[in-house]
Order: C-alpha cells, then sequence, then structure tokens
C-alpha cells in the first residue's frame, strides 16, 4: 500500500520481490546495491527470511525464494479452486433469499471475504473483497471459531473479546455458549454484532476431517433479516453448505 509507514516491512518485500524475480541467486552485495540497503540491513532481512523459510541459500552462498513461498502459491490456488466451485452456489443463494451470499475463509486470527454474490436490493449489504474482520464479532467468525480443535478454540478465545458495536459479545461464558450452539445446530445467526443494522447467518463447508475449508454466510439489514425469517434462509444455506461439503468430499 503506498504510502505506508512500516519501513522494514518495505524493506522485506522488496527483498522478496528482488528474489522472485532474479533468474540466478541473489547476494548480499546485490541485494545492498538493488535496493539500497547497507549491509547490515540486508543480511538481517535475509537471514529471518532464511529461518522462516522464505529464502533459501544455494552451495554457493546466493539467496533464492524457499519452499515456504512454493506452499503459499499452493494455499492460493487450492482456495482460488475452491472460490470457483463456491461461486454457483453463492450465487443461488443470492437468488433464493434476495440478500448478499459471502464467501469466507480464516487468515490468522480474522476472517477474510474472498467472493460474494450481492443482492439486488439497493438497500444491502456489500463487501470489498479481502475484507477482514475479527473472529469473535459476527456469525461468520463463530462459525470458524465453534469447528477449530478445542487446543486453538482455547487459545483465540482466552484473548480479549474486544466490543466493535453495543451488540458485540464480550462475555465469555456467553461467547462459548454461542459457540456450542453453532455446533449444535449447524450454523449461526447474528445481529449488530459488527455493524449495527446488518444481520448474518452462517455456516461451515468442511474438509475430510471435519476442518472448515470456508464459511458461506447471507447478510442483510436487520429489518428484513430478522430473527423471525433465520429460520428459513438457515434451513437454504445449509442444504447448499452441505452439498457443497459433499462435493468436495468426493472429489
Amino acid at each position: 500500500m503506498p504510502g505506508t509507514k512500516i519501513k522494514v516491512f518495505d524493506k522485506i518485500v522488496q527483498v522478496i520481490e528482488l528474489l522472485a524475480t532474479s533468474s540466478q541467486g541473489v547476494t548480499l552485495k546485490k541485494a545492498q546495491q538493488s535496493l539500497g540497503l547497507n549491509k547490515g540491513t540486508a543480511f538481517r532481512i535475509l537471514r529471518a527470511l532464511e529461518s522462516h523459510r522464505v529464502a533459501a541459500r544455494n552451495e554457493d552462498g546466493t539467496f533464492v525464494l524457499g519452499n515456504r513461498v512454493l506452499w503459499w502459491a499452493t494455499c492460493y490456488r487450492q482456495k482460488r479452486d475452491l472460490s470457483k466451485l463456491v461461486r454457483p452456489h453463492l450465487e443461488k443463494l443470492r437468488d433464493l433469499t434476495s440478500e448478499t451470499a459471502a464467501f469466507s475463509i480464516m487468515m490468522g486470527n480474522q476472517t477474510v471475504v474472498v467472493d460474494q454474490a450481492v443482492s439486488p436490493y439497493a438497500t444491502s449489504t456489500r463487501f470489498d473483497i479481502g475484507f477482514s474482520a475479527p473472529l469473535h464479532a459476527g456469525a461468520t467468525g463463530r462459525v470458524m471459531l465453534a469447528h477449530l480443535n478445542p487446543e486453538r478454540r482455547r487459545d483465540l478465545t482466552s484473548q480479549r473479546l474486544e466490543r466493535i458495536t453495543e451488540r458485540t459479545i464480550t462475555d465469555k461464558r456467553r461467547f462459548e455458549q454461542e459457540l456450542n450452539k453453532c455446533l449444535s445446530q449447524g450454523f449461526a445467526f447474528s445481529e449488530g454484532e459488527r455493524l449495527i443494522g446488518t444481520s448474518s447467518i452462517a455456516a461451515p463447508i468442511l474438509g475430510p476431517e471435519k476442518d472448515v475449508l470456508g464459511v458461506i454466510s447471507v447478510t442483510g439489514p436487520s429489518v428484513r433479516l430478522t430473527r423471525r425469517r433465520c429460520k428459513s434462509v438457515a434451513s437454504t444455506l445449509l442444504k447448499e453448505t452441505r452439498l457443497l461439503t459433499q462435493q468436495l468430499n468426493k472429489a
């Protein structure tokens, strides 16, 4: 992002791009000269990248991209391929509910929107692709947290639950109850937890080991997506997510 003030990160990205675009291994001297770094900074960045397997060293001491980058690329392709399979279901849910249907994945301790089929209503919920939100606020994150392994779930829910709106659940006992409720009924419902006046119903797409590959949500203004309407929308949503889960696990 232009104008960022995180100068160290800027330098790290520049080094990674130099490794990616160089046809041969990159020497410490080349990193200094190409990027205008002093020797100590260039060396520390390369060593740090090597320790995280983002960079690797050839026998001649030059640096190249490490195998973690290949793993990132594989993850990206898998998510992209998954998005292609999900797309028809998003469009179907949008057509059946007239609300925005979105597909999100978990990255770190955030939910990230990777695709959506936007509601035809002028007053509707629309996301920027790449929009991220904390896991504890909203139905999508609640579904992801509920299906994590117990240790990972405890680790994330032991942290302070930041209040984003007056409806955000910050009481840990109540939050645990909501996670268990999500597991028992197969979906989560939230109202105004991230944005006042907006409601969401979300359900998981599960892998062979019952791990969450992603979450599909139906989101819209609370005046339309009411608790009374939740039951019918949830039934439609669960039908699509279970069908997609079956398709993926047969592949």
